[in-house]
């Protein structure tokens, strides 16, 4: 594989997106509970800026379990089985890093490389090398294999390679940002708002093309897909059919916060043939005061999705 001479400023944004990553948040916070921070640590990478917002200003243990229900109901998938497969691939994840990638002292969810696999999972092949001579697979599960200071985390599906360095020789990793691709980062950040289907990566990164706005005073949310984003079956007759899974996690004035679900299947009418709209609307319990609706709304035949933050006011 051929080795890439980086820009500087290329190396110093991926290491201050890293370290902002990586580094510790709660300093001068709330102490949390010990279920709320095994959780924090778990899906952290995860969190949008105001899901992390939200849940760190939480008081009780109370609070923070309906944040957790409505973080993982929010990214379920396929909410038509019993499953979330979101939440088990990422506690699946989070055991073994936690087992296998520690490093120095700190858990394997706060290194470097425990950061990559929660987010991207399980590379397709590893290469380790020392002093980059005489490279030779790496088995991951296998705890007694000595470190290198040179370690490749192939992942052909994505088309890139994760390049880790241990330049002190204390088997601590870093990023090596002048071979590691940029399209890393772009996952990074995708993996806040993507859903993980299990044995696909990034499944969720192909985003639904759809506009939302609250009619506060209704209760009402009004959402307009792009018909021709969408995927259809057909029956005997001809007849179209579109399933529509809508989920919400709404952050009321009062700290409170609530999930919500709703499955639609919706014919194409000659309407929607014309128009290439979709519409569809959704009353929710909307309280006086500020509050944000986190809106995902996924086209579960197509598997295309999309989640976007409203900010709500209600007198």
């Amino acid at each position: 594989m051929s080795r890439l001479t980086a820009p500087p400023l290329r190396g110093i944004a991926i290491a201050g997106f890293l370290l902002g990553l990586v580094s510790p948040v709660f300093a001068a916070k709330p102490v949390l509970d010990p279920a709320s921070k095994d959780f924090f640590h778990m899906v952290r990478h995860f969190m949008t800026t105001d899901e992390e917002r939200v849940f760190r200003s939480l008081t009780t243990p109370e609070l923070r379990q309906e944040f957790i229900d409505a973080f993982w109901e929010i990214r379920d998938p396929d909410p038509a089985t019993e499953e979330n497969e979101f939440r088990n691939v990422v506690e699946e994840r989070f055991t073994f890093v936690n087992k296998y990638l520690v490093e120095g002292g700190r858990e394997g969810w706060d290194t470097v490389r425990g950061m990559v696999y929660l987010v991207l999972g399980p590379p397709t092949s590893v290469t380790a090398t020392k002093n980059s001579l005489d490279p030779s697979i790496l088995d991951l599960a296998d705890p007694s294999v000595t470190p290198t200071d040179h370690i490749v985390w192939v992942y052909h599906d994505l088309g890139f390679a994760v390049f880790f360095v241990d330049r002190q020789g204390f088997g601590i990793y870093e990023l090596d940002m002048a071979n590691t691709s940029m399209q890393v980062m772009n996952y990074l950040k995708s993996s806040k708002y993507d859903l993980i289907h299990p044995g696909k990566i990034g499944a969720g990164s192909r985003y639904l093309k759809y506009k939302a706005r609250v009619e506060s005073s209704a209760n009402r949310v009004r959402i307009t897909i792009d018909a021709r984003d969408l995927s259809f079956e057909s029956d005997a007759s001809g007849n179209r059919t579109a399933r529509i899974h809508l989920a919400a996690s709404l952050y009321q004035p009062d700290g409170s916060v609530e999930a919500f679900k709703e499955q639609r299947t919706v014919v194409c009418d000659e309407k929607m043939l014309q128009t290439k709209q979709m519409r569809l609307e959704w009353t929710l319990p909307l309280k006086a005061g500020k509050s944000r609706l986190d809106l995902l709304v996924h086209d579960q035949i197509g598997g295309k999705a999309k989640r976007q933050v409203l900010n709500i006011r209600k007198k």
